[in-house]
């Protein structure tokens, strides 16, 4: 259990209501279960001195009651009391525990025993243990049955004409019969707990790893291959793998080893070259998959059968997430036994029927013939999500993976192969651009986000080189004295089409198409250079904070970069703050800590950002104590500090830093509420709008200027209100949103055919409207949308440009629109829109919207 879940926990002693509304406790109930239950019940304090026994205690082990008082080892053995003194001390931390062990009988005898201990707790605090013990019972025919099939399996093995072997579930040898040891001149003692693989020649191992993963499922397998004998002749062989099932379980595999040596070598060897050949043209030499060659003859194949039957397939294309990262980390042999992996766990996710390919690198393709509908497919795709989220336990590393999916139907989606796996690799691009860790079935439009995106990963690569990135600073101020005493560098991409983008939108691009080691460089080179600008002004001295990606940070070259950059703007290092999130602490431990001492010694302070929300708990924090100055508390607290649950955590996260000497930032504040409860629980630093948001370098002069900040007053004047007291035209306001589809028309007088995308109208007039949409828009009269709805059961459809735009909730932003309208329609639009005014004064409902509104902006969480 983590340091939080301790300090939450809160165990309550058991009690029970009687009818007439009394509280009594349990102790009768206790008492009864105590005295009069079957098996031995016992209860220990913490020095393991026996407090109490029931009657079976006496009756079963035939000591009187006063003989069995005192220390609860006499009726241990020796050699069991190392175990159960270690098990004993797990339970008295909590921890319920059970174990099979031998009592000592007053005659000296031992008797088994299965016995289950529980933490005995009083008031919130472990006192003891409560033990229960039952008798092991043996039964004798069982027994004899057992020994007696024992001893008719082992003159069978023992004496059998042909070698026989029996492996594990990983192929290493648990036993062997004297038969086998002569065929292949190795003692037993040479070859148990040894791999078979050493014992076959290079050129059968496939075919031998083929038959035991076929027993291994449940099938007997007959084939031929060439052992290697201790003397290093060639040994041919007639081998029959046959799985051994236990408790409906396999196991394990019988290899039955027959001496075929006498065939000639040359008709085998011939063969089997044939045949391997073959295989390796068709197949992926890692994973034994069918490779794109065959997929692609399966596929066409696929296609025949499809187009006789008037049947559907499907073609799912899927790309593991995050794949390259590991590999780059912890190195291809790790990366190569993590695809196979993977592609095991695959071939569960789909029947026998489909075909399952690895086109490459992390890629892989499947084809599900014979569909009926689309469901179907996503039942499997889902399937597949769920089974690869599992961790992978690589050479003593548990790796997490997600994957991608893209999906195409035949006829829908393309009637020839080319086609299809062109489409389901253009919606795995959608599905990636969703969020990763998703699937997507193909559409034949792009909708408004995916155009962003396209356009964004399209134009990243220039957008240094045309010099339109931009770094933006926020302050961090002293919760006290409200100086500023920092300032967090975040980057901005002022795209010529989509305007000021942030780096939410454009980071996970850079760091799938590698520009994310190009855009940190130029980060750190720019902060530094700018904060010592400002020192040379005279203007008080800061440090500046620069966030680094797990990639980024984890890479070779990174402490070189720091020193140059430090070194050629002539900073000083202690005025260079990185911050790291909790997922870096996770990846490559060692290494990490490598850098991290590095960096130390240079003097560059570490803050540990996004605190929280990672994978690590606050008892992490103690291995890294001498390492992190800084932890910053994640906005997702400090927007829930209302809650008293959320206000604990922080008081504790904030006691437990300052234990440590570290000092705490709380992120996103935003009200002067949040503000007194942070400075009420003793954060350090407080960073949020309730100071200033993020700005410009000449407008971050200014703040500097001004040494220490005042909070912002949250009610002042907003761009749509600005824009409202210029209106020309009457709006509706809707208590209710219409629900509309949107596109772009137009770019920079360019024509696009784009999908549509929904969103949310707040109100609208002849003039303009106000919507919601989780898409971040430019601010931009080059870009013309248009919206179609349906008011009073009239279809219309508006075209305009963005005039300005504010952030409503995280994730959702709030535009007004200007529209653009023919004189011709003005009139037909205005008739419509004052009658549709006039319906709204009769009744409160609209009738084109179909869901109830919690509060001002729930109604799309409820879409």
């Amino acid at each position: 259990m983590g340091f939080l879940e301790k300090i939450l926990s809160n165990k309550k002693s058991m009690i029970f209501e009687s009818s007439q509304g009394k509280m009594v406790t349990s102790d009768l109930f206790y008492r009864s279960l105590f005295d009069y239950h079957p098996d031995i019940v016992f209860s220990l304090d913490l020095q393991g001195n026996l407090l109490e026994a029931n009657q079976a205690f006496t009756d079963i082990l035939g000591y009187a009651e006063d003989e069995i008082y005192g220390s609860f080892q006499r009726f241990i053995t020796t050699e069991e009391t190392p175990r159960v003194q270690d098990i004993y001390n797990q339970a008295t931390r909590g921890v319920a525990q059970n174990y099979d062990t031998l009592l000592i009988h007053k005659d000296g005898d031992t008797i088994e025993f299965n016995i289950t201990v529980i933490p005995l707790a009083v008031n919130d605090q472990i006192t003891g243990i409560y033990g229960i013990a039952k008798e092991v019972g043996e039964e004798k025919k069982l027994k004899n049955l057992l020994q007696e099939r024992k001893q008719l399996y082992k003159s069978l093995f023992e004496h059998h004409p042909d070698g026989i072997s029996y492996f594990d579930i990983d192929g290493n040898f648990i036993d062997c019969n004297p038969s086998l040891e002569k065929l292949l001149g190795f003692a037993k003692s040479e070859l148990i707990k040894s791999h078979f693989d050493f014992l076959i020649h290079k050129d059968f191992l496939k075919d031998t790893w083929n038959g035991f993963f076929k027993a291994m499922k449940g099938e007997p397998q007959r084939y031929e291959i060439i052992c290697v004998h201790k003397q290093g002749h060639e040994v041919f062989v007639d081998v029959t793998n046959l799985p051994i099932v236990v408790d409906r379980k396999i196991v394990g595999v019988f290899g039955i080893a027959k001496d075929i040596t006498n065939k000639k070598h040359e008709d085998i060897t011939r063969k089997k070259a044939e045949e391997l050949n073959k295989y390796l043209a068709y197949h992926d030499a890692l994973t034994n998959l069918p490779n794109r060659r065959l997929f692609e003859e399966k596929l066409e194949q696929a296609i025949l059968i499809s187009n006789t039957l008037q049947q559907k397939i499907a073609i799912m294309y899927l790309d593991m997430d995050r794949f390259k990262y590991i590999n780059d980390t912890l190195g291809h042999s790790v990366g190569d036994k993590l695809l196979t992996e993977i592609s095991k766990r695959l071939q569960e996710s789909v029947k026998d029927h489909s075909v399952l390919a690895r086109m490459g690198g992390d890629e892989f393709m499947v084809i599900l013939s014979n569909i009926t509908d689309t469901n179907q497919v996503v039942t499997i795709a889902k399937f597949m999500i769920n089974l690869l989220e599992k961790p992978f336990l690589i050479d003593n590393y548990e790796l997490y993976i997600t994957t991608s999916i893209g999906i195409s139907l035949y006829p829908n989606d393309g009637e020839d192969s080319q086609t299809l796996m062109k489409n389901a690799d253009s919606a795995l691009h959608r599905a990636k651009e969703q969020g990763k860790n998703t699937y997507h079935i193909y559409t034949p439009s792009l909708n408004v986000q995916t155009y962003k995106i396209f356009t964004l990963e399209r134009d990243l690569r220039k957008a240094i080189e045309n010099d339109q990135l931009e770094l933006y600073y926020q302050p961090m101020v002293h919760a006290v004295s409200s100086e500023i005493v920092g300032v967090e560098a975040l980057i901005r991409w002022n795209h010529p089409e989509w305007g000021l983008v942030s780096p939410n939108e454009f980071i996970p691009l850079a760091e799938e198409t590698g520009l994310i080691l190009k855009l940190s460089k130029w980060v750190k080179q720019a902060a530094c250079s700018q904060n010592k600008a400002w020192q040379n002004t005279g203007l008080p001295t800061i440090p500046i904070s620069i966030n680094l990606s797990a990639h980024r940070f984890l890479h070779k070259d990174l402490l070189k970069n720091v020193s140059d950059f430090l070194n050629e703007s002539n900073l000083d290092p202690q005025y260079l703050e990185i911050e790291i999130t909790e997922t870096i602490l996770m990846e490559n431990r060692e290494t990490v800590l490598n850098t991290l001492s590095e960096l130390k010694k240079m003097g560059i302070k570490i803050a540990l950002d996004d605190f929280g929300t990672g994978y690590s708990s606050l008892a992490y924090l103690k291995q890294f104590k001498d390492k992190i100055d800084t932890i910053k508390i994640d906005r997702s607290f400090i927007k829930d500090l209302e809650d008293k649950d959320t206000q604990f955590i922080l008081s504790s996260i904030v006691e437990l830093a300052h234990h440590l000497n570290m000092t705490v930032v709380a992120e996103g504040v935003e009200k002067q509420e949040q503000l007194n409860l942070t400075r009420r629980f003793k954060c350090d630093i407080i960073q949020g709008f309730i100071f200033s948001e993020a700005v410009p370098a000449d407008r971050f002069t200014k703040l500097l200027k001004m040494k220490r900040l005042d909070p912002i007053d949250p009610t002042g004047e907003t761009s749509e209100k600005i824009f409202e007291n210029q209106r020309k035209f009457f709006r509706i306001q809707l208590d209710f949103p219409l629900s509309a589809s949107m596109t772009i028309t137009q770019v920079k007088g360019k024509e696009v055919e784009l999908g549509s995308t929904e969103v949310l109208i707040e109100d609208i007039g002849i003039g303009g409207l106000r919507f919601l949409s989780q898409i971040k828009l430019a601010v931009l009269k080059d870009i013309i949308l248009e919206f179609k709805t349906r008011i009073l059961d009239t279809w219309i459809q508006v075209q305009g440009a963005i005039v300005w735009q504010r952030q409503a909730q995280d994730d959702i932003y709030q535009y007004g629109l200007e529209l653009i309208i023919p004189e011709n329609e003005r009139t037909s639009l205005t008739r419509l829109l004052n009658d549709f005014s006039l319906q709204l004064r009769k009744s409160p409902l609209v009738p084109n919207c179909d869901f109830v509104m919690v509060d001002k902006y729930n109604y799309l969480k409820m879409k």
